[in-house]
């Protein structure tokens, strides 16, 4: 039989051990390589939470990446190289990874999804090396690709001499590999002859690309490789089990060419020679009747050897069925002996249940009598905060809607319960009376004094006209020497107009002039009455309302220029506001308070 040498990592390969132990293959477990984690940068990690597509591409890239980041991105498409991957997903992350049938690079590169990568953000998870067709495709394909080497593969030890002096002291036939990077470890050989007795054995892959790379790269020959179906323990198992089914017939054949053939005819040496003339056709029957008499006496012996082992197993068949009948009755009685017991138990729990259920029915008989006493109390509770919140609604805040919309509310709460009629009667009168009630048009007038402070910017203040000045008379000095007073005179007001200037006007009383601060300060004065009275508007508060208004009127005809067309406007929309009735303060005796007590009585 074939001796198979195992290579997968730690941890792994346990199962397919297993399996050739079950068949009587004798194998060795050799963990070529050791995974080490590579801890990643959260910047090397950005790219995963942004990502389309994720690919795994082992089962150690799933759990590497599941020790540094807690969940993936729920729109991220997820795939896997194979099953076994693909459920390492599920467990670590509990989504679910699409893997295809041919569990290899190019079976993932023919799926469906993986076709069209066009500025598609695709992160490939993987360890440092390896798998370069998927990056080299998935570019080809227009995909915006980020690497996630989450792991590295590190050979357990710096040559692989070691190893092979092992598996020729133990003649290894068979060798398992499921990465190149373990085919690299083997072939590190120091010693030519290591190399020759490795191209000597037998080859079990899991890829056609690892198959290739062995030829390619260290001139195994095609028919020393065997390629698996996938991944997986079981694949590989199934791989080898026809080359060991070969290998054993090549055996056999050989143990019967090679066998040596033996005579156990002695030959006479001591005997007399007669000469006799013997006819030749006599002496040819002779030995034939020789030979048949030997094929006869052989066929006989055969024949009782099988009669004498047919009689031996036929005994050995009717003492085993002796035992199975023996067991059978045993068993039978022991399964009676449970069926009995069975029955009693169930009786008893039949009992035990029926005592429960008396039990926990009292209990709920109970507890719902209490629940209704508890639902009655909680009732009467909602009805009164209904009641009273539909009152202050009306009263204090003076929202007839809203009082409507409690007391519809009260109306379906006590709609179903008993001697309601009045009560319901009395609430469905105070709707009425509350949608009956003028409501102010308090959003129209809000808005109209809104445009009335955008106007204050424009209106025209009170400004002085100025009169135009006096012409001034004629100073030029007279020849005349009689004239000498006036042009003393004449010359006085000239000097002191080199100081200062004095004009003078028609007007004998000139009003003080307003400066550009303390016209921004009317204005402000303006708005503030304005916004008050919006103010007392939204809080429902008459009297600071019209207040406000009559402030401003006042303001408008001290200062502002009440021949402005503007400035009138405004006063004209003033007095109308002010002589508009305004009530918020209107009482509304509900119906329903009364009606309540009497129904919670």
């Amino acid at each position: 039989m074939m001796r198979i040498a195992i290579t997968r990592p730690e941890g792994k390969g346990l199962e397919l051990a297993k399996l050739l132990s079950q068949q009587g293959i004798f194998n060795v477990h050799t963990p070529v390589l050791r995974i080490e984690p590579c801890q990643l940068s959260s910047s090397q990690l950005a790219p995963i939470q942004d990502a389309d597509i994720i690919v795994f591409i082992s089962q150690d890239s799933v759990k590497q990446l599941a020790e540094q980041v807690d969940a993936l991105p729920c729109t991220a498409q997820l795939f896997a190289v194979g099953e076994q991957t693909a459920n390492v997903v599920q467990g670590c992350f509990s989504r679910k990874a699409i893997a295809p049938k041919q569990q290899d690079s190019e079976g993932l590169l023919a799926l469906a999804p993986l076709q069209q990568l066009d500025s598609k953000q695709v992160v490939l998870v993987k360890g440092h090396g390896g798998r370069t067709l998927l990056a080299k495709t998935f570019k080809q394909r227009g995909a915006i690709l980020n690497v996630c080497a989450v792991y590295k593969r590190v050979a357990q030890q710096d040559t692989s001499d070691g190893w092979l002096d092992h598996w020729r002291s133990e003649q290894i036939d068979g060798i398992v590999v499921t990465s190149n990077a373990t085919l690299d470890a083997i072939f590190n050989a120091q010693r030519d002859e290591h190399l020759d007795w490795l191209r000597s054995r037998h080859f079990f892959v899991v890829s056609e690309r690892s198959g290739h790379y062995l030829q390619n790269t260290y001139g195994v020959e095609p028919q020393r490789i065997s390629i698996a179906n996938g991944p997986d323990d079981l694949a590989i198992f199934n791989s080898i089990m026809p080359n060991q089914q070969q290998q054993g017939s090549q055996m056999s054949e050989q143990e019967t060419q090679s066998g040596p053939v033996t005579s156990n005819i002695e030959t006479p040496l001591n005997q007399p020679v007669f000469k006799q003339k013997v006819s030749k056709l006599a002496v040819l029957a002779l030995l034939v009747a020789v030979t048949g008499g030997v094929a006869t006496a052989g066929l006989i012996i055969h024949g009782q050897q099988i009669s004498d082992k047919t009689y031996a197993a036929l005994a050995q068949l009717q003492k085993d069925n002796a035992q199975l009948s023996e067991q059978l009755k045993q068993t039978t009685s022991q399964l009676a002996l449970m069926q009995n017991s069975l029955q009693q138990q169930n009786q008893e729990l039949e009992e035990r249940l029926a005592v429960q259920s008396q039990t926990v029915d009292a209990q709920l008989s109970a507890a719902l009598s209490q629940a209704k006493q508890q639902i009655s109390g909680a009732l009467s509770s909602e009805v009164m905060y209904l009641q009273r919140m539909a009152e202050f609604k009306a009263n204090a805040d003076q929202d007839y809607q809203g009082a409507s919309a409690v007391l519809k509310r009260l109306y379906d709460v006590v709609q179903n319960e008993n001697d309601n009629t009045a009560l319901l009667s009395a609430i469905a009168t105070d709707i009425a009376a509350l949608q009956a009630q003028p409501k102010p048009a308090v959003e129209a007038l809000y808005l109209q004094l809104h445009g009335m402070l955008q106007q204050v910017d424009n209106l025209a203040l009170k400004t002085l006209q100025l009169p135009d000045p006096k012409e001034q008379n004629d100073e030029s000095l007279s020849r005349d020497i009689g004239d000498f007073e006036s042009n003393l005179k004449k010359t006085w007001h000239k000097l002191v107009d080199d100081f200062i200037k004095v004009r003078t006007r028609e007007v004998a009383v000139i009003d003080p002039l307003l400066d550009a601060e303390q016209q921004q300060l009317l204005r402000a004065q303006l708005r503030s009455h304005l916004s008050q009275a919006q103010t007392a508007l939204m809080d429902k508060q008459a009297s600071i309302f019209f207040s406000s208004l009559a402030s401003a009127q006042h303001t408008i005809e001290q200062f502002y220029d009440t021949h402005n067309s503007a400035v009138k406007a405004l006063q004209d929309q003033l007095t109308e506001l002010q002589a508009m009735p305004l009530q918020f303060n209107t009482q509304v005796k509900l119906q329903s308070t009364e009606a309540v007590k009497e129904w919670l009585k």
